[in-house]
Order: C-alpha cells, then structure tokens, then sequence
C-alpha cells in the first residue's frame, strides 16, 4: 500500500486525526497531510523540530530493543492534542496528531491493521 493511501485512511478514520506524517529515521520529512477541517497550531519550523526530535528519540528506544524488545508505539498527550508514533516499516516513522480526546488505539488498530 502507498504512502498517501495509508495516511488517507488514516485521516478518513475519524473527523478527529488532524494530521498524518511519515518521516524516515534521521527526521527528514517524506510525506504530510492533514485534514481540511481543521487549524495547523504550529508553525511549519516548529512541525519540522518535532518530526526530527521524534525520529531522536526513536533512534534512542531502538537500543533497548535486545533489552525490552521492540517498540510498538509512543503517545504524548497535550492540552489540544495527542502525537502518536510507530513504525513505518524498517525505515520510517509514522507521526499522527489528534485532539486530545481521542481515543489513540483507534489509530493504533488501524495502522496494524496494514501490516
């Protein structure tokens, strides 16, 4: 499945997913999109710090893979939003928002739901 298909799904899964990124392990941004309806809180710099400092700090759970093993999702919850993180294959992340309200293991199940 392509890129923009998956995050079209993703984006189709609730009124709520405000936006749908893919980046690869450095941070680099290789795919975004969000929804229409609603209003970008941050600027465009301060979404590119987020991407790179997500793929930071997932470069750093990949050492505890032998440890703990794999990580299968991270989710931080804000006062407007919740970021949810996964693996995109071996070579990318996936990076979700949505408010804050919803429910993130709807996410979750549908991203495992590609694989």
């Amino acid at each position: 499945m392509e890129i923009r298909q998956i995050a079209e799904k993703i984006l189709n899964l609730s009124p709520s997913v405000r936006v749908v990124s893919v980046i690869d392990l450095k941070g680099k941004l290789v795919f975004s999109e969000h929804s229409k309806k609603v209003r970008i809180l941050v600027s465009r710099n301060q979404s590119l710090a987020s991407l790179k400092a997500a793929a930071k700090a997932w470069s750093q759970r990949k050492k505890l893979v032998r440890t703990l093993g794999p990580c299968k999702y991270i989710v931080a919850e804000y006062g407007k939003v919740k970021r949810i993180i996964m693996p995109a294959g071996k070579n990318h992340i996936l990076y979700v928002t949505t408010t804050a309200s919803f429910d993130h293991n709807k996410v979750v199940r549908k991203v495992r739901s590609f694989r």
